[in-house]
């Protein structure tokens, strides 16, 4: 009875039960009668499977929504006209993030800051002192009172200052720089003009 009910189902409609779905046998035997081209409906002819997930029991499963306000930070485009080195990158990105948008300030720990960006306490030390000089942040030392009533040094208070006055000190070193140059080219070809005088005396 088997036997016959076996024999009597076609190529393409015979399934095979795999946990609790229902896959279908494949109509092709060999790589040869495979198509050159694959596209969803052949792929799931040649497995067996629907070409819709829904109806193999597959969901899509969608990315979370992220809120775009409080899951994000802004970045200035022009810090990429800086030069600034990796590290000072870093840390400044890291220093946005922290940053209260109503007073620009943010007050993380050398140790917070090296943990966020994978530094040493001292090499953070280092790049926020870079950004100081870059008129990208200031700082300012605060105490905090432990306990016991002592007074004790606190961590840094950053504030982070408007992109443009960085912009305008790079553009003017930039320009200073050019003079230099050009004032040494200028120097040097003076004495040059001066040393063919001399010889030609």
């Amino acid at each position: 009875m088997r036997e016959s009910a076996h024999k009597g189902r076609g190529k393409t409609d015979s399934t095979e039960r795999v946990g609790k779905y229902n896959m279908k046998e494949s109509s092709y035997k060999s790589y040869d009668e495979l198509p050159l081209f694959l596209n969803a409906a052949t792929v799931a002819k040649v497995l067996g499977v629907s070409a819709h997930p829904g109806r193999c029991g597959l969901k899509y499963k969608q990315w979370p929504k992220r809120d775009p306000i409080k899951n994000y930070f802004q970045l200035p485009n022009e810090i990429f006209l800086l030069g600034l080195s990796p590290g000072a990158l870093a840390v400044y990105s890291y220093l946005l993030c922290c940053e209260n948008s109503n007073t620009y300030q943010c007050w993380p720990s050398y140790r917070t800051i090296g943990r966020a960006v994978k530094m040493s306490a001292n090499t953070v030390r280092k790049y926020v002192c870079e950004l100081e000089e870059r008129q990208l942040i200031s700082t300012e030392s605060t105490t905090v009172t432990t306990r016991d009533g002592l007074k004790r040094n606190g961590s840094l208070l950053y504030t982070i200052r408007p992109i443009q006055l960085a912009l305008d000190q790079f553009y003017e070193q930039q320009l200073a720089q050019m003079d230099a140059v050009a004032e040494r080219q200028r120097v040097a070809q003076v004495l040059a003009l001066r040393s063919d005088k001399c010889d030609s005396a």
